[in-house]
């Protein structure tokens, strides 16, 4: 197999060592980490598999740390990436395709088959431990594969522990080089590369002689950007360095330089990593684990001198005879007998410990622990029942400050992890035309799309901008109940969607801005029709009204005039005024 240079095992080799001594200063602490607070998760072998993976720390004796570790994955996991609500959404960059209907629904259509896909496939039983990860070591990697072997679920994740891989960031804050090493046994060599494992390999599998599947062989993985492939700008290489049985550090087998077991190319970077926070131009991160460390050390201390005090005043040290050495009973109810009552059992010296004072102690150091992990934010205090409007909108304004503090978290892991993740995945159902067909005029227009967190965690981010639109607008409701013309300075639409853009909202819910205004011209001219009716309704009451009145004034008129005539005829007859 022919390959660029860059991608010979010597170079490589030689990346994945420079990578190793750039990530050796970390190991130490992650060590202390898996020892106190993560057992069982970590390799730190360069090229060989642990024998015994211990899964219990004897160093571990109180362990509030998991404990309040698990509050805080958990509550990122239902926070940010709940399986059972919608936790991101797709939408257009140029505003203007979002008022286009197809467009806009074949945006709407493509999110909801991708939150279907990552139900189908193992994301969410993965995303778990990609935060334990995270937040423990300060830095998680996972990998989105392609290849599943079948066309219900297109992808499929795995999660890496800290010490199996090695990266570098490249000047835009993205990972650049990355490699890994893999332990697999024999039959999984065959089954992952077939023809190029050695024919002694083969063989031994296909006569059934490679016996219970215990990795024994380490293979190294590399990904880079060299172009093996044109289409594609990732590139990934498997060497294999170390069988059962090779000396420790050996770089490969044999005297022989080996040759790839497998070349392929990428789209995009398999391995989307996040880190919590980084010191300057570090490559690897810090997280809660880092900084708890130093009390979670102390805790254990602590409550070990504790049970160690406890133990000392149940079964205190004892001065006894010489002549009872081997048959002294400090059993409940124990007979001892002796012939000089001089001769007692007494304690060396007697026990006075604060053991409530040490309790606090012990209650201040777990407090830290579980505030470094933020347990304030995600186990909240019950409130009153007979609290106080007041009262409760302060809390619930206490509690969004809170989340705020989460806030860089956030943004880092959807920068980092997120929205390269759900690239990756979105890009995998084009590819495999899992997505509904887009017409070509229409595909022309299309441009990019952005990625907006809509998790509960997220929405708590942009509180503050809804809290501000929020009393803006309640302002301008109490100004208008004075003065209506303050209404004209308020662009209600603008107000809508910049709301609707904060809280997530997907965007078939909100119409079209052609189809709004259609709507409100049909309004307008459904009300001048009715105003219309209504003005022909009021002039015909009031000429009916007028005919009325005219009609009423000729009656009364006639009847004046009958009533004149008749009484000039009686006073005719009567002689009267003649």
């Amino acid at each position: 197999m022919k390959i660029p240079k860059a991608l010979s095992y010597v170079n490589v080799a030689s990346t994945y060592n420079e990578l190793r001594d750039d990530r050796a200063e970390y190991e130490a602490e992650w060590r202390t980490i898996s020892d106190y607070l993560l057992p069982g998760r970590g390799i730190y072998q360069t090229y060989s598999k642990p024998r015994k993976r211990k899964l219990t720390s004897p160093k571990v004796v109180n362990n509030i740390a998991e404990d309040a570790l698990l509050v805080l994955t958990s509550g990122m996991h239902g926070g940010l990436t709940s399986p059972s609500r919608p936790w991101f959404k797709l939408a257009w960059e140029d505003p203007r395709l979002n008022q286009v209907d197809q467009l806009k629904t074949w945006i709407q259509k493509a999110t909801d088959i991708l939150h279907f896909m990552l139900h189908a496939s193992n994301f969410y039983s993965v995303i778990n431990n990609f935060y334990v990860e995270y937040a423990g070591f300060g830095t998680a990697a996972c990998y989105v594969g392609e290849d599943t072997g079948t066309d219900e679920v297109p992808f499929y994740f795995n999660i890496l522990t800290v010490g199996e891989y090695a990266f570098s960031i490249g000047p835009a804050g993205r990972p650049n080089q990355f490699c890994r090493t893999i332990f697999m046994s024999e039959r999984q060599l065959v089954e992952r590369f077939g023809k190029a494992v050695s024919k002694r390999v083969r063989k031994r599998v296909e006569t059934n002689q490679s016996g219970v599947d215990i990795p024994s062989f380490t293979v190294l993985e590399y990904i880079g950007k060299y172009k093996y492939d044109s289409q594609r700008p990732w590139t990934q290489i498997f060497y294999e360095v170390q069988s059962k049985g090779a000396p420790s550090g050996a770089p490969f087998v044999g005297n022989e330089m080996p040759e790839p077991l497998e070349v392929n190319g990428f789209y995009e970077f398999p391995y989307p990593l996040a880190r919590w926070s980084t010191i300057g131009s570090d490559t690897y991160g810090l997280g809660p684990g880092s900084r708890a460390l130093p009390d979670i050390k102390r805790l254990q201390e602590m409550e070990k001198a504790f049970l160690m005090a406890t133990h000392k005043a149940i079964n205190p040290p004892l001065n006894a005879p010489a002549r009872m050495k081997g048959k002294l009973n400090t059993l409940p109810g124990g007979y001892n007998y002796y012939s000089n009552p001089q001769e007692t059992v007494n304690e060396i010296y007697t026990v006075k410990f604060d053991y409530m004072g040490v309790s606090n102690a012990v209650e201040r150091v777990e407090q830290r622990i579980r505030r470094n992990f933020f347990n304030d934010i995600f186990l909240t205090a019950n409130r009153d029942p007979n609290a106080t409007p007041y009262k409760a909108m302060e809390v619930t304004v206490r509690e969004q400050e809170k989340m705020l503090r989460l806030g860089p978290v956030i943004e880092g892991l959807q920068s980092e992890f997120l929205s390269p993740l759900i690239e990756r995945c979105f890009n995998i159902l084009l590819r495999k035309e899992l997505l509904p067909p887009l017409d070509p005029a229409l595909a022309q227009l299309a441009g990019s799309y952005h990625i907006t967190l809509v998790s509960p965690l997220a929405t708590a981010q942009r509180g503050v901008a809804l809290h501000g639109i929020n009393s803006f607008l309640a302002f301008v409701g109490q100004a208008a109940q004075f003065d209506q013309r303050v209404l004209d300075k308020i662009d209600t639409d603008k107000a809508v969607d910049e709301y609707a853009d904060i809280t997530g909202v997907q965007t078939d819910i909100l119409r079209p801005d052609a189809e709004v205004q259609q709507i409100r011209k049909a309004r307008a001219k459904a009300q001048a029709q009715e105003k219309a009716q209504a003005e022909q309704m009021a002039q015909a009451q009031l000429q009916s009204q007028l005919n009325k009145d005219q009609a009423q004034a000729a009656k009364l008129q006639a009847e004046a005039g009958a009533t004149y005539t008749e009484g000039q005829q009686a006073r005719q007859e009567a002689g009267i005024g003649t």
